[in-house]
């Protein structure tokens, strides 16, 4: 195996595929990155056995051959060579990386160990531009428990309607639903888990161009340009919740629109003299005015007052601070709408001009 490549593409690539390599692996071999030199192209093979990434990379190929090398020690040292042209070559159970004035060696992992690439059928059930795939990752993730003991709570749900895509994630005190719209098209009616490692990772491994993405019975592919990952789904999405009976309906709620930089702001300040055991704000919306309060021996006590436009009945709610201010922080627009019932019922929050995004939470049971 001999090849010559460019410091800056495969360090590009290396970076992305150490996303993949397992923290506390639990076979040896998985700690390397397998090298696969065919007749013009270099490829670069990761796994933890739940998730595997393959990743194309344009090179002089001299002669073709494969190799498994540690993966951390290799990321680290390209990242750490100038952008120049690196001469890559396997000598007996060595692999041999030269630039101008530097020559490093490796001692090579087993190739005959290394997992082979899963086999993957699945029908393409969508394509879908990677910047939009990675914005709603984004915004629904920090609902996922991924310590949760039910599989259908350690991930997020893939819910692929006629015209539009649902990505929703729940802890069953809260929830958050991100809506894509779709253009109607052959795609089939689909649900699926993502575990939460793969959504932590795919957004650092995908661009904003357009992905295509095939489910299987048990996994997900994403390809887009020379990339290709194929990850284990998490069983249990027919136990997922029901979300749309989890939303509550708007018309019968109570409604206020608040600045969302001022809620924020307020629940930030507030949320200081909470503790661990008092971990609780009060919101008393009254006629034109919410008053934020918290009461904690252990800390002490704080209260703001805040004016907005409500002429409704008088209505207590609590929260931990964090329920709110994890929604608000991912909140893009100027105003939130707040919708409640009851002390008992969930909230639904949302940005007041867009219904696309949404998070719904339950209050605190009021002493």
């Amino acid at each position: 195996m001999e090849i010559i490549v460019k410091s800056s593409e495969i360090r590009k690539a290396l970076e992305k595929i150490g996303n993949i390599l397992p923290a506390k692996p639990a076979l040896m071999i998985t700690n390397g990155i397998l090298i696969e030199v065919k007749e013009d192209s270099l490829s670069c093979v990761s796994t933890d056995l739940e998730n595997t990434i393959k990743l194309d990379i344009g090179c002089k190929v001299v002669k073709k051959g494969n190799a498994v090398i540690g993966g951390k020690k290799l990321i680290s040292l390209v990242k750490q060579i100038p952008d120049e042209e690196i001469k890559i070559t396997r000598k007996d159970n060595s692999i041999e990386l030269k630039c101008q004035n530097s020559k490093y060696s490796f001692i090579m992992m087993d190739y005959d160990e290394f997992p082979k690439f899963p086999k993957f059928t699945g029908d393409t059930v969508l394509t879908i531009e990677g910047s939009k795939l990675k914005k709603a990752i984004g915004k629904i993730k920090f609902c996922i428990d991924p310590e949760e003991p039910r599989p259908h709570f350690r991930g997020g749900l893939l819910d692929i309607r006629e015209d539009s895509l649902n990505i929703v994630a729940t802890d069953t005190k809260r929830l958050s639903l991100y809506r894509l719209l779709l253009e109607k098209g052959e795609q089939k009616k689909c649900k699926c888990l993502l575990p939460y490692k793969l959504l932590s990772m795919l957004p650092s491994l995908v661009d904003d161009d357009a992905i295509d993405i095939s489910i299987g019975k048990n996994q997900i592919s994403f390809k887009y340009k020379d990339t290709y990952l194929v990850s284990q789904l998490l069983s249990g999405s027919e136990d997922f919740p029901d979300y749309e009976k989890v939303i509550p309906d708007e018309s019968k709620q109570k409604e206020i629109f608040i600045q969302r930089d001022t809620l924020l702001s307020t629940l930030k300040r507030i949320s200081l003299f909470t503790s661990d055991r008092y971990n609780k704000v009060k919101i008393s919306f009254g006629k034109n005015v919410a008053v934020f309060a918290v009461e904690s021996p252990e800390v002490g006590e704080a209260q703001e007052k805040m004016d907005i436009e409500y002429s409704g009945q008088e209505q207590d709610l609590a929260f931990p601070p964090v329920s709110l201010v994890e929604f608000l922080q991912l909140l893009e627009g100027e105003q939130v709408r707040f919708g409640f019932t009851s002390e008992k019922t969930p909230v639904l929050l949302r940005d007041s001009q867009q219904a696309d995004y949404l998070y719904v939470a339950m209050p605190l049971k009021l002493e």
